[in-house]
């Protein structure tokens, strides 16, 4: 797997990532996944929060378009995050917290499906906060806030 790794750091394209001095290689790879973070987990917590019961006066049903959006920064993010992996590949790669970020990051992406599919899969307009969807509404707000912060660890790694 090392060796896979150091070949994939190897590439043109990862070495120029890495070691450009423009400021439209890292920095805005970088940029671009924080955004992309930002829509993902943005969208996901105020869909959380909405089922928890803050801003019960917005209706759930309309919260059904935040999917878009959060699809969409789940997207960026994975193309943004493959390549800052290819630049490092090697250091990040092998690392135990490398690994439980991404496990992390399953587990918001499949709590969001599962919110998408217990509150808004029935009746989208009738859509309601559940006892299923409040619990899944507290695993994906936890797990996002650990992803998050296991994300940030990655750079003292």
């Amino acid at each position: 797997m090392l060796q896979f790794f150091t070949s994939l750091e190897g590439t043109s394209f990862a070495t120029w990532l890495r070691e450009s001095n423009t400021i439209w290689a890292y920095p805005t790879v970088l940029t671009l996944h924080t955004v992309g973070l930002a829509l993902l987990v943005g969208a996901s917590m105020a869909l959380d929060l909405r089922l928890l019961g803050f801003a019960r006066r917005i209706p759930v049903a309309t919260l059904s378009k935040s999917f878009r959006v959060m699809w969409f920064g789940f997207w960026l993010n994975l193309v943004t995050g493959l390549m800052l992996f290819s630049a490092d590949a090697s250091t990040k790669g092998t690392t135990r917290l490398f690994a439980f970020k991404l496990g992390l990051v399953a587990v918001g992406v499949a709590s969001v499906l599962l919110i998408e599919r217990v509150v808004f899969r029935s009746d989208p307009e009738r859509a309601s906060a559940t006892w299923p969807a409040r619990t899944l509404a507290v695993v994906s707000l936890m797990v996002w806030v650990a992803a998050i912060t296991a994300g940030r660890f990655m750079a003292y790694v």
